[in-house]
């Protein structure tokens, strides 16, 4: 029976500040083939995968219909009418709003974006924890999305007491109703149900393999170096990288530990006791650490655990793994496919 990593405590609370910053695009194909990382401005140490597939939204065309009268995950009630320049404070926003074909009307985005539609922004702004939403504000966005209840929950706010339109996505609910209510706030709530039909479909696809492999009593964890704060951290619940290793079959470390979110404060002791299968983190967390040893020295004791020993490590792309992204399928479909292939 796998033990609970230690949780010591929680922490988490983010406010926006504004910046300056600036292609964007969709992948093609649904297969998830592994590759040897050689993409990556850190080689691989020998036996470390980088896993990932690719996705295709073509089939998927948004029209919007404003005015959209959504209630959002605040249970606030908002009268979107205009979506010509959407802040939006997050990758899983951005990358969604890029599916449903609309990254042209994002306006601005976190200056520590990975997605190709929030580095394309033609502006950026960085997320502190002192600073206010007057810079944001001043960039004369039409609408504000949040992708927190409590961290942008009272940013929303803000942004509506200014006369700016704003809603926040339940970051607690399914990979599927995230996509659709990103959708439903831009008034494309049809393309929204079948952009998470797509990616329902191919998390269910990924569960029957990984049902087949005969490999799903394994314990996962998901570490990150831009948790809370930009420091290390466990995914608990509400990640999507552990909704994709629950819906997997597999045994999430940070959910069974009572984790949410990215958490920055973890027990080493706790990751040696759990003593975990399977380690995966997003690439670019992996170059944040610069390699294997900064991921040593972030967490002293994951070597020690039969993943660190046995090389059981996967890196993804972020997309696929790290923030709310249509990509979570295919993601989870590659994740499965290699996890298969373990000794």
């Amino acid at each position: 029976m796998k033990k609970s990593l230690t949780i010591i405590g929680a922490a988490c609370a983010l406010a926006l500040a504004g910046c300056g910053g600036a292609s964007s695009g969709a992948t093609n194909d649904t297969s998830d083939e592994a590759d040897s990382g050689s993409d990556l401005s850190v080689p691989l140490p020998e036996g470390w995968e980088k896993v990932g597939g690719t996705s295709d939204f073509s089939s998927i065309e948004a029209e919007p219909k404003l005015p959209a009268k959504v209630k959002d995950g605040t249970d606030t009630e908002v009268e979107v009418k205009d979506i010509d320049k959407i802040i939006v404070a997050g990758d899983g926003v951005a990358s969604t709003l890029g599916a449903l074909g609309l990254k042209d009307n994002i306006a601005a985005a976190p200056e520590n974006s990975t997605s190709p539609e929030g580095l394309g922004a033609p502006e950026h702004f960085e997320f502190t924890k002192e600073t206010g939403v007057e810079g944001l504000l001043a960039m004369n966005g039409t609408l504000f999305i949040g992708d927190n209840t409590k961290r942008h929950g009272s940013v929303a706010e803000q942004f509506r007491d200014a006369g700016t339109e704003a809603v926040v996505m339940d970051d607690q609910q399914s990979q599927g109703d995230k996509l659709k209510a990103v959708a439903s706030y831009v008034g494309a709530e049809d393309a929204g149900e079948e952009l998470a039909e797509l990616v329902d479909d191919q998390l269910a696809d990924a569960a029957t393999m990984a049902r087949e492999s005969d490999k799903q009593d394994l314990s996962v964890i998901e570490v990150t170096a831009n948790g809370a704060g930009g420091q290390n951290a466990v995914a608990g619940t509400g990640t999507p990288g552990n909704e994709m290793i629950e819906t997997l079959g597999y045994t999430s470390v940070g959910s069974e530990s009572k984790l949410r979110g990215y958490s920055r404060e973890f027990s080493n002791e706790g990751i040696v006791s759990s003593a975990l299968d399977v380690i995966v983190m997003a690439e670019s967390d992996y170059e944040k650490w610069g390699g294997e040893e900064g991921l040593w020295e972030a967490f002293p004791t994951l070597q020690q655990t039969p993943a660190g020993e046995n090389s059981a490590i996967f890196v993804m792309p972020d997309a696929q793994l790290k923030y709310s992204s249509p990509e979570i399928g295919v993601g989870a479909q590659a994740l499965a496919k290699a996890v298969a292939k373990l000794p």
